[in-house]
C-alpha cells in the first residue's frame, strides 16, 4: 500500500465513517419509501415525476441525452419511461426540421396538469417524511453539506458508471 493510500484511509475518522453510513442509510431508506409511496402519494411513478420536473423547467423541451444527464436513470431506462409517459399523454417527442438526429421531449398540457396535482402531494410527503423531524438549523447545515457534495459528485460522475434502472 502506498503512503498516499495510507494517508487517505487514516483520514477517515470514526465520525466521518459514521456520517457516511448514516447518510447512505437515510438516503436509501427515504428513496425506497418515496419510490414505494409515489404511485399512491403522487398519482404517478417517481420516474414520471422526475421527468416532469425537468421538463417543467424547459418549456421548449429537452433532448433525450440532456434529460438523461439530469435524471438518475440509464438511457435505456429513460426511453422506457418516456414511452410510457407518451402513451399516457404526459409528454410528446419532437424531431426538429433543422436537426433530424435530435429527439426532444416536451411536456404536454396533460403532463403539466398531472405535475400540478402531484406537486402538493409531493411537498406533503417531504414534510411528513423528511422536514418535520429536522430543526431549521439542521436543514441549513445539511443543505450546505449537500450543495458541496452534489457539486463534487456531479463533476466526478461519468456516463459509464452504473445508474439505477427506471421502472
Amino acid at each position: 500500500m502506498s503512503s498516499t493510500s495510507s494517508a487517505s484511509v487514516s483520514s477517515l475518522t470514526a465520525d466521518r465513517l459514521r456520517a457516511w453510513r448514516l447518510f447512505s442509510e437515510s438516503a436509501l431508506a427515504l428513496l425506497a419509501m418515496l419510490e414505494s409511496d409515489a404511485p399512491s402519494a403522487l398519482g404517478m411513478p417517481m420516474p414520471f415525476y422526475d421527468v416532469l420536473i425537468h421538463l417543467e423547467e424547459t418549456p421548449d423541451g429537452l433532448r433525450m441525452n440532456e434529460l438523461s444527464d439530469k435524471i438518475l436513470y440509464s438511457q435505456s431506462g429513460l426511453t422506457r419511461v418516456i414511452d410510457r409517459m407518451e402513451k399516457a399523454g404526459m409528454v410528446r417527442r419532437h424531431r426538429p426540421q433543422n436537426d433530424r438526429r435530435s429527439i426532444f421531449v416536451l411536456q404536454t398540457a396533460k403532463g403539466r396538469q398531472a405535475m400540478e396535482e402531484a406537486r402538493a402531494r409531493h411537498h406533503e410527503w417531504i414534510d411528513e417524511n423528511f422536514s418535520r423531524s429536522l430543526a431549521e438549523t439542521d436543514i441549513s447545515a445539511i443543505t450546505r453539506a449537500f450543495e458541496k457534495l452534489g457539486t463534487h459528485a456531479r463533476t466526478r460522475r461519468s456516463r459509464s458508471w452504473p445508474r439505477p434502472q427506471a421502472s
